[in-house]
């Protein structure tokens, strides 16, 4: 009788010895795949984007031109701006000289402030010059609308400041020699501002002004 019990004990260990070996297996069995999969499946995704990267070197080359372009732009944009302050200095050496200039001639020209009774300022410039003639000496017949009379009214614009178009002539006559004339003129529609001024005859060159004065 205990001999049976026994042996049937025995078996029934042996069973579950077999059925704890056989699952044991299988969760091992199941660890490796899972774990094989996963290296696997990494491996494909890897090389995947490898391979995209690869097929498509077009975007690497857009992200590279873009890059270019945009530097190339930034470089114009640097240029324009060294271009336009180059534009800007020279504009101001220009209007410098002019400026310069301008002093130049008029710190050539002697002022003098109330010389006499009616005139608030008297100018002597050495850099009149001449107006050019047509003639071989003036007519001095100060006929209005003559050359010489035309001639004359240029030298006095050049003098005054006042184009002959634009200018009321007063009076226009001798000033004591054939080469030397008078007249007195002021702006169209100003003739609160007039201006007295003598002019001189220069042989083979015409009428230049020799005074101006400024009348209150």
């Amino acid at each position: 009788m205990n001999n049976n019990r026994s042996s049937r004990h025995e078996n029934k260990e042996k069973k579950v010895n077999r059925l704890y070996n056989l699952l044991i297996a299988v969760v091992a069995v199941l660890i490796v795949f899972v774990g094989g999969t996963m290296i696997l499946g990494n491996k494909d995704k890897s090389d995947n984007q490898a391979e995209t990267t690869q097929n498509n070197p077009q975007t690497n080359d857009q992200k590279k031109d873009k890059t270019a372009k945009k530097d190339d732009d930034s470089s114009k944009d640097d240029q324009a701006t060294e271009d336009q302050s180059s534009e800007d200095d020279q504009s101001s050496e220009d209007d410098q000289a002019t400026d310069e200039e301008s002093n130049d001639s008029d710190s050539q020209a002697e002022v003098e402030k109330n010389p006499e009774p009616g005139v608030a300022e008297r100018k002597v410039d050495p850099s009149w010059d001449s107006v050019g003639t047509s003639q071989d000496a003036p007519a001095a017949t100060y006929k209005k609308g003559s050359t010489d009379w035309n001639e004359m009214l240029k030298a006095v614009g050049e003098g005054s400041g006042i184009s002959p178009s634009n200018m009321t002539v007063w009076r226009l006559g001798n000033n004591g020699g054939v080469g030397k004339a008078v007249a007195t003129v002021s702006p169209k529609g100003n003739s609160s501002t007039k201006y007295r001024v003598q002019i001189e005859w220069v042989d083979g060159e015409g009428w230049k002004p020799a005074v101006v004065d400024k009348l209150q």
